[in-house]
């Protein structure tokens, strides 16, 4: 437990983008705090489902880092599944749902397609204000992230006060 966080640590303090990071090395890193907030985020377990589901909505160069990383890991002792959306009317279950850049939808029409106890996950200036519970951001060139709280909560989850204290916090 304490090797992730320090790993997660790690990569807030080193996650540079902007001039000196290619969208591949910045996309890997998106892909790893997506994996490493599934140990910091408290799920309900008791669901039927066998696998732990991450969707992607919109194309996402994010998408071929997760899928190595479900490879060879788990989460929760579940197999990881990576699911690929191409518009809201596609999105069914799933326990992640990161939300690309740039997509020709509507966050809120996204976001009311979101099960109730999915992490919603975006990358677009502004999505945590509107109702994301984590936001990737560029500030002074490094990858960080915003959380909003309320948007955590409202989804069923609890994420680890280790976890916001590294987020921005957004209302």
């Amino acid at each position: 437990m304490m090797k992730r966080f320090l790993f997660l640590i790690l990569l807030c303090s080193f996650a540079r983008t902007a001039q000196g990071q290619t969208q591949e090395e910045e996309a890997n890193l998106k892909a790893a705090f997506i994996y490493n907030f599934t140990t910091y985020i408290d799920w309900d377990t008791s669901d039927v489902e066998n696998d732990f589901v991450i969707g992607v909505i919109g194309p996402s160069s994010v998408t071929a880092p997760l899928t190595e990383i479900a490879r060879t890991n788990t989460v929760k002792s579940k197999k990881i599944v990576i699911k690929q959306f191409n518009t809201p009317d596609e999105i069914d279950f799933c326990n992640i749902l990161f939300i690309a850049r740039n997509s020709p939808y509507s966050l809120q029409t996204i976001l009311a397609k979101a099960n109730k106890g999915a992490l919603t996950i975006g990358e677009e200036a502004g999505f945590a204000e509107q109702g994301t519970a984590f936001n990737f951001i560029v500030v002074n060139d490094k990858l960080k992230f915003e959380a909003n709280v309320k948007s955590i909560n409202a989804a069923g989850l609890k994420a680890s006060s280790q976890l916001l204290k590294l987020a921005i916090i957004v209302n």
